[in-house]
């Protein structure tokens, strides 16, 4: 009988965050196995994953990313512990550390081929970050919602809050800008359809769609006054949330290195 299981990711390490090729968890033939040790952190579902595909490096340290392969790895196996972090958002996911102390997984739990594993998940990037976009474009759809309904119920000065231009005018701003980045979002997965490249427009939402939503909420929770900043609203949770998607991923600035050098390379002479 079939049942659903929840699945981790296991990139990030201690030392080995946004330059992911320098992963230093290895994975050693052992006759028809591998044997894993090392450790893996600020792994998302890292306490509650059943299985994790786990990205370990096969070939020398010279070889970087062309000496990483990809493993699905049972989390139940012998010599894996597990610990969790307290964070301040997405605790519901939470994120914890993985750590593999001689883990023997049959060779044939390799994910494609061996030493391809970084370009695998650098592939997956470019469709998981426009995924991003989105998820952060629906927080804050939310937000706009609560926040347009709420200027017309509350009033001040014998009139709905909305009709001055200082409350309506940063919440018109704020969907011109969410119709932008949903539209960019949009693009990015057209993009991925039509087999074109999108590299630079996937980072740029990845960059750009946490960064609006933090302030849109930020603004949304200002538009309810001192009532926003209680937690009777969800605006607090929902900005410690999307702040987290401005690290997992690639950072900001990994984002914009992107960007930088997909466009070079598209204008260059």
């Amino acid at each position: 009988m079939l049942s659903d299981k929840l699945i981790a990711i296991a990139l990030t390490e201690p030392s080995a965050g946004s330059d992911a090729a320098r992963l230093k968890l290895k994975a050693v033939r052992d006759g028809n196995d591998f044997v894993l040790s090392g450790e893996k952190t600020s792994i998302s579902m890292a306490t509650q994953a059943d299985v994790a595909v786990v990205f370990a490096r096969t070939g020398t340290e010279d070889a970087k990313a062309r000496g990483i392969s990809a493993f699905l790895v049972p989390m139940h196996l012998p010599g894996i512990t597990r610990t969790a972090f307290d964070d301040i958002g997405t605790r519901p996911v939470g994120r914890g550390s993985i750590f593999f102390d001689g883990v023997r997984i049959a060779s044939d739990m390799m994910l494609g081929d061996e030493g391809q594993g970084f370009i695998q998940v650098m592939q997956g990037f470019d469709y998981s970050r426009a995924l991003i976009g989105l998820q952060c474009m629906g927080v804050v759809r939310a937000s706009l919602d609560e926040a347009w309904k709420y200027t017309q119920e509350r009033e001040a000065f014998g009139k709905p809050i909305g009709e001055f231009q200082g409350v309506s005018f940063p919440l018109a701003e704020a969907e011109t800008m969410y119709e932008a980045c949903r539209a960019l979002c949009l693009k990015t997965l057209w993009l991925k359809d039509q087999g074109l490249p999108h590299t630079a427009e996937a980072a740029m939402c990845k960059w750009w769609a946490p960064k609006l939503a933090c302030e849109i909420i930020h603004q949304c929770l200002l538009t309810h006054g001192h009532g926003g900043y209680g937690s009777d609203y969800h605006f607090g949770q929902r900005y410690r949330d999307v702040m987290g998607l401005q690290i997992g991923d690639g950072t900001a600035n990994i984002m914009k290195m992107i960007i930088a050098r997909q466009m070079a390379e598209r204008h260059r002479i």
